[in-house]
């Protein structure tokens, strides 16, 4: 039974870890006593998150995701927080009979009969992992008692009178507010009546608030002043950056100002430190996707690519799909710009054009360095293409990313930056491009019935569609849990563009683009689009949406 099977074991089972790993888990536990999962973690051979899902399966509960969870005000209200935070649970939502609360301690029987004695409910334990139920606890029970919307309108209120406004503290609400939504971009726009806040989340600009106008030359100041910008240099555009905390998390900020008629444009990118890791399923990846991306990542010799335009999940996929690579057979080398996860048994190094280390020569002297595995952070010039693509003909895995629209595009891209069509067709071993789409709200979203017909005038794939016995979709509607968007979250849709022989061969006589994609098609490549509908039609995501992402 899945209960009496030990942690290490499921992990393997689920396919986050390998039985070498386990054995090299068990020799440091030797010499550094910790829980098994720990020393797991230690090693970064699993996430914290994949411990939480081998515990859930391990005892028979579900596994619940906090990041696309806003817990209801009435559950948070039956449980204080002391109890939430001692305990390590979260109260995520309520009913007549029963209160669901996120825990990693299942076993805790004194606290399960604690709640149902305060709750007056029956109990239903669900499983996240430990130091993820602390950090929403701290949020949600903080904007519990202190309501940043509330404060915010407050704020704005106040100002139309005489009353002087606090405008550190309005910039601290604002990034509060903006780091409890998930937002990556916040972006504060002057115009002639107003200066208006909008909160990049899942990869859409969202409108938030409206300050007063004559509140935004001191937000911009107070702004610039902590970025060590120069307050008052107004015509031109300035960078910079500055670190902030929020409930014990930290965050770099990476600020733009730009001047407009109106006053300076200010855009801030929310950068968090406590980074975590994914694995290719958590990316979204079909089951067919996942083989193929493991199948190129496990070559001996080859170029690997990653394409999409910036923000499409490039380096997320990247490193998830690193993972899979067995780092203790293999010596794998890196180089990034700047370094955002860290693996143990991988040489990691950090860009730094200053001191003369870019991707060229890290490249080079990698070559010195015995190395089965190359990642490169980006391909951004001739220099670094033409050393990638020889290192991959000259038997090591190199794997990178390039900006393009799409799988078939890479060839020509390449052409672009010097690299002979004979290198290209022998070096490549598989171009995956990717966009990232969001994912419907799991709460609020409403299911409808659809013919055939109607969904092939959708531009619908009658290949697509064969896949599927009938077909039902589903309706982003809107509610608190998703703050009224429909959606939550997002994940990966793709195209694998495999280069056999066939395809090398047309890259290597220069055939046409179009050539190559009919070819690949007829071979079984799904585009995008398709990979796209494919999760339309498995009631992850809408055409609306799939339309948005891919013109």
């Amino acid at each position: 039974m899945t209960q009496n099977k030990p942690i290490g074991q499921l992990l393997e089972e689920l396919n986050f870890i390998t039985k070498e790993q386990i054995e090299v888990a068990l020799g440091v536990q030797k010499a550094n006593p910790k829980f098994f999962g720990e020393t797991l973690q230690d090693l970064d051979f699993v996430t914290s998150g994949e411990i939480a899902q081998a515990i859930a399966m391990q005892s028979n509960l579900a596994y619940l995701n906090l990041e696309f969870i806003i817990p209801s005000i009435e559950a948070l209200r039956l449980v204080p927080y002391s109890v939430a935070k001692t305990k390590n649970i979260l109260p995520v939502s309520v009913d007549e009979h029963t209160l669901t609360v996120a825990t990693q301690e299942v076993n805790d029987l004194a606290t399960l009969d604690y709640l149902r004695k305060i709750s007056k409910r029956n109990v239903k334990f669900v499983v996240e992992d430990e130091k993820v139920i602390a950090r929403y606890a701290e949020i949600f029970y903080y904007q519990l008692s202190n309501p940043i919307d509330a404060e915010i309108t407050k704020i704005i209120q106040d100002s139309l009178g005489d009353i002087e406004i606090n405008t550190p503290h309005l910039v601290e609400l604002l990034l509060n507010n903006a780091i409890k939504d998930h937002a990556t971009d916040i972006h504060i726009s002057p115009e002639s009546s107003a200066s208006h806040i909008s909160f990049r989340i899942d990869g859409v600009l969202q409108y938030t608030y409206s300050l007063p106008i004559k509140l935004h030359t001191q937000l911009t100041a107070r702004i610039k002043i902590l970025s060590n910008l120069d307050i008052s240099e107004q015509r031109k555009p300035q960078d910079g950056a500055f670190s902030y905390e929020f409930l014990n998390e930290e965050f770099d900020l990476r600020i733009s100002t730009l001047p407009t008629n109106n006053g300076e444009n200010i855009v801030m990118r929310l950068l968090g430190k406590n980074s975590s890791l994914f694995s290719l399923s958590q990316l979204g990846l079909t089951e067919r996707n996942i083989e193929k991306v493991e199948k190129y990542f496990s070559k001996s010799y080859g170029i690997v690519l990653i394409v999409g335009p910036t923000g499409s999940g490039k380096t997320t996929t990247l490193y998830s799909a690193l993972r899979k690579i067995d780092s203790l057979k293999k010596n794998v080398l890196t180089i990034e710009d700047p370094i955002e996860y860290k693996f143990s048994f991988i040489k990691q190094t950090q860009l730094n054009e200053k001191a003369g280390y870019n991707f060229q020569a890290a490249i080079r002297a990698f070559m010195r360095q015995d190395p089965d595995v190359m990642l490169v952070g980006e391909i951004r010039d001739h220099d670094t293409a033409e050393l990638a693509v020889r290192a991959s003909i000259t038997g090591h895995l190199v794997l990178s990313t390039l900006h393009t629209n799409d799988a078939v595009g890479t060839i020509p891209r390449l052409s672009d930056l010097g690299i002979e069509p004979y290198l290209i067709g022998s070096g490549l071993l598989a171009v995956i491009a990717q966009r990232l789409v969001r994912k419907l709200c799991p709460v609020c979203k409403l299911t409808k019935e659809i013919t055939k017909e109607e969904l092939l005038e959708q531009g619908f794939s009658n290949r697509i569609l064969d896949l599927y016995p009938d077909y039902k979709l589903f309706d982003a509607v809107g509610c608190d849990n998703c703050r009224g968007t429909g959606y939550g979250g997002r994940e990966s849709i793709m195209e694998i563009l495999e280069i056999d022989v066939d395809i090398e061969a047309l890259i290597t006589r220069e055939a046409s683009t179009q050539e190559i994609l009919q070819v690949a098609h007829q071979k079984g490549m799904y585009s995008i689009k398709e990979d796209g509908q494919i999760k339309v039609l498995q009631g992850t995501t809408t055409i609306q949406e799939i339309k948005r992402v891919v013109n």
